[in-house]
């Protein structure tokens, strides 16, 4: 899980945070204000329904992987995918 200080690197945007691990992608949806989500992605701190369009990543492999996934796949071509700014 990433710490609210890490979060508040993309704010003004929702996000999934994505890691690799154990030979697997996985996925965690955040809030522009760094709370985390429910699978239904409605923030109960602002109160809104997030949207989420942008993967974080926590290393370059995953990144890597991500991109990957973003252009084999035409549901997330309108995705983008960056670095979790440590």
């Amino acid at each position: 899980m990433t710490s609210k200080q890490d979060a508040e690197n993309v704010v003004g945007r929702d996000f999934f945070l994505a890691k690799w691990e154990e030979d697997q992608l996985t996925m965690e949806p955040f809030c522009s204000c760094g709370q985390a989500l429910d699978e239904d992605y409605f923030c109960p701190k602002c109160q809104r329904q997030c949207t989420i369009h942008y993967f974080v990543c926590e290393d370059s492999t995953t990144l890597s992987v991500v991109r990957r996934f973003i252009q084999g796949n035409p549901s997330f071509r309108n995705f983008e995918a960056d670095l979790l700014k440590q």
